[in-house]
């Protein structure tokens, strides 16, 4: 099957795509800056001849036609149910001092639980696809502690897998130690229990504005903010 001809700005991205690399940790390994390689995949800035030959080094672990490493497996993609949040509608007379209290510390909950939430999406598959990406570069780079443990035939062996062993196993330390620190991704039950609460929280945030509008104070509370 012939290879397929990429532009090398799609070459970037696919590499990045495959591997789970940030721009950061693909530049870092190429010798550019982040922002050169953010213009490069944007079509306005030309990558220059050795980062283009070091963007080759990981090119080559693209799964076949366009490479000689292995196909990624298939990861498991989370989902977020629709988030709905209840009116109340309780009587008075109320005062509004404490209720604005409970309010902002519901709000506090509520931007501390979408910032978890959010750091721990993405990775729900970008996070299992970095390991995995760690785990074939190893495989391909470093030399294997077991003698049995060859390469597969076609598969890129150490030290012909890259140019520079000594630079690019440094690159790769980090990157596995960047991968090991990362937020741990949140499974289908957790994230739901997560949604469930925050979806609580928003709904007892609705219903104390609620009151503090029925109180007359929920002007004041929303111009102090």
């Amino acid at each position: 099957m012939p290879r397929r001809s990429y532009p090398s700005s799609s070459l970037a991205a696919a590499v990045r795509a495959h591997l789970g690399l940030t721009q950061a940790e693909l530049a870092r390994f190429i010798g550019i800056s982040r922002e050169h390689l953010a213009n490069h995949e944007a079509g306005r800035k030309d990558l220059g001849e050795a980062p283009r030959h070091r963007l080759w080094v990981l090119a080559r672990l693209l799964p076949p036609p366009d490479g000689q490493g292995p196909p990624a497996p298939a990861f498991a993609l989370g989902t977020e149910a629709d988030e709905a949040a209840p009116s109340t509608d309780l009587p008075g007379p109320l005062d509004p001092a404490p209720i604005r209290a409970r309010l902002r510390r519901c709000r506090f909950w509520i931007t501390k639980a979408r910032f978890d939430l959010g750091q721990r999406k993405r990775p729900a598959e970008g996070h299992a696809r970095r390991r995995w990406a760690v785990q074939v570069l190893q495989a391909a780079w470093l030399p294997p502690t077991d003698p049995a443990a060859l390469p597969a035939p076609g598969r890129l062996a150490y030290p012909l897998a890259t140019p520079d062993p000594v630079a690019d196993a440094h690159w790769l330390a980090r990157l596995a130690a960047d991968t090991a620190a990362a937020p741990v991704p949140l499974s289908a039950t957790e994230r739901a229990l997560r949604l469930v609460r925050l979806r609580l929280l928003e709904a007892e945030a609705v219903a104390l504005e609620a009151l503090l509008a029925e109180a007359g104070a929920l002007a004041p509370e929303s111009a102090q903010e």
